[in-house]
């Protein structure tokens, strides 16, 4: 993973790590609370030579400092000490409460002893102690060579102010820390078994299709064509940096029929044909925005006009003009086709020849046809609209379309000889913040719409009448 998208990862999930981090650390609290404090109490003992006549150097011969540390722990002294000070326990169980340690290069043992009481373990330690600094000699058997020296209580044991466990403040540090790096694995881990499309490199390396443009959050299923509500927002530029990709493309080869599709339902493919034909006719361009979704269409909504004529009712009607199943949009150069009533077999309506004829007829009427279909991977009609349009363009949901899916997508239209023109990343949210609004720029006027004459002919391409729709704006 590039430090970028490590970063980015990061950043994204930054409240789930914070979030584990902090219960983590009030879990640590609680446990904490609920366990029982426990003291320790030290006390300082040395071994002394009883005589200064004793000829012997202090240092070489190490073995009285080592067996008193041993007979500190032994079982005939804790179980004296248990007697005279009736502790309710056994010498194994104190045994495990009792520390004895070498002050390192020094003569000084220390004796540790733990209990939940702070004075019953500094009575403790000092009994064990004064214990065997009484009768050291006798519990040794009397040793001749253990005669000469003596235990002496360098510094008694007193009772301890606080308690060695828990240690509130490093457990709490402790878990926010561990459950911090759980939740940051965790991330990790989803990232890598998570194969949803998230990033135009993504799309890059799992089909090799560019990535037209990205559009932000707010555009996607916003059922609402934005290029026409605000001109100028960042939406709006972006619709129109994807007409300057298909003129573009249209410079090299000739599109006049292009097909926008998903691999999957709810990619937002239809809002945004809506909106790419809205800023086509605003540059000029006579556009008609068809919609051959014969299952699920949309496109009347977004205009909100009614669909009750449309793509089939021109398939049915022989003599009448294909301008008089169109439907106002309010917008001037564009003419929406409806759907129309759906047909109980939507596959074999979109295969006929009918419907060939019908796209060579919508070519002689407008410079560019916009045709929206249903998702690429249900249903077979939008490989048979790809092979009929000169273009065809897909439209990637981020963070919801599966790579699977995608590459399952591009794989069809390759067994057919198709190569789509790019692929529009929607809902993207690295995407705002690289939008931007032009500031101080003028927005552009509405010219007033024209009445249309008596005798003017719904053939003429891009004549539209508004009935209360979206005002006609043209750019």
């Amino acid at each position: 993973m590039e430090f970028k998208a490590f970063v980015s990862l990061l950043w994204r999930w930054v409240w789930l790590i914070a979030l584990v981090a902090l219960l983590s650390g009030a879990l640590a609290y609680v446990v904490s609370l609920q366990l029982t404090p426990t003291y320790e109490s030290r006390v300082t003992v040395t071994v002394t030579r009883r005589t200064a006549a004793d000829s012997e150097i202090w240092g070489i011969n190490e073995r009285p400092i080592a067996t008193y540390m041993e007979l500190l722990r032994k079982r005939p002294v804790l179980e004296t000490v248990i007697a005279r000070l009736q502790l309710n326990t056994t010498p194994e169980a104190l045994e495990r409460r009792v520390r004895v340690s070498l002050t390192r290069n020094t003569s000084l043992i220390v004796l540790a002893v733990r209990d939940s009481d702070p004075d019953r373990a500094a009575v403790i330690a000092n009994e064990i102690a004064n214990l065997v600094a009484q009768r050291g000699r006798e519990l040794l058997g009397n040793d001749v060579t253990f005669s000469r020296y003596n235990l002496h209580v360098v510094e008694p044991a007193l009772p301890a102010t606080r308690p060695i466990s828990p240690r509130m403040p490093l457990n709490v540090a402790v878990f926010m820390v561990v459950g911090a790096m759980l939740a940051f694995g965790g991330v990790l881990l989803r990232e890598h078994l998570d194969d949803r499309v998230r990033s135009a490199e993504t799309i890059m390396q799992l089909t090799g299709a560019k990535t037209l443009v990205t559009i932000p959050p707010q555009a996607a299923g916003s059922g609402k064509p934005l290029a026409l509500a605000d001109s100028r927002s960042p939406v709006a530029e972006t619709y129109r940096r994807l007409r300057m990709h298909i003129e573009h493309a249209a410079a090299q080869r000739p599109i006049h029929t292009l097909l926008v599709t998903s691999a999957a339902e709810g990619e937002g493919k239809s809002t945004i044909l809506a909106n790419l034909a809205i800023v086509l006719a605003q540059a000029g361009k006579r556009v008609i925005l068809v919609d051959t979704d014969l299952r699920k269409p949309t496109l009347h909504t977004i205009f909100q006009q009614p669909n009750t004529r449309g793509v089939t009712t021109a398939l049915q009607s022989d003599g009448e003009s294909l301008a008089s199943h169109f439907v106002p949009t309010g917008v001037a150069n564009l003419d929406l086709l409806p759907s129309g009533p759906l047909p109980p077999n939507p596959a074999e309506v979109i295969g006929s020849s009918r419907m060939a004829d019908l796209i060579e007829r919508l070519r002689t009427h407008a410079d560019i046809v916009l045709f929206d279909s249903p998702a690429l991977l249900p249903v077979v009609d939008p490989i048979t609209l790809a092979r009929r349009c000169d273009a065809t363009m897909l439209v990637v949901h981020s963070g919801r379309l599966r790579g699977g899916a995608l590459v399952s997508a591009i794989d069809q239209l390759a067994r057919f000889e198709i190569e789509p023109l790019g692929v529009v990343l929607n809902a993207h949210k690295e995407a705002r913040s690289l939008a931007y609004r032009a500031a101080g720029a003028p927005r552009p006027a509405t010219p007033a719409r024209q009445p249309q004459s008596p005798g003017a002919s719904r053939d003429e391409p891009g004549s539209t009448t508004s009935t209360g729709g979206y005002p006609a704006t043209a750019e």
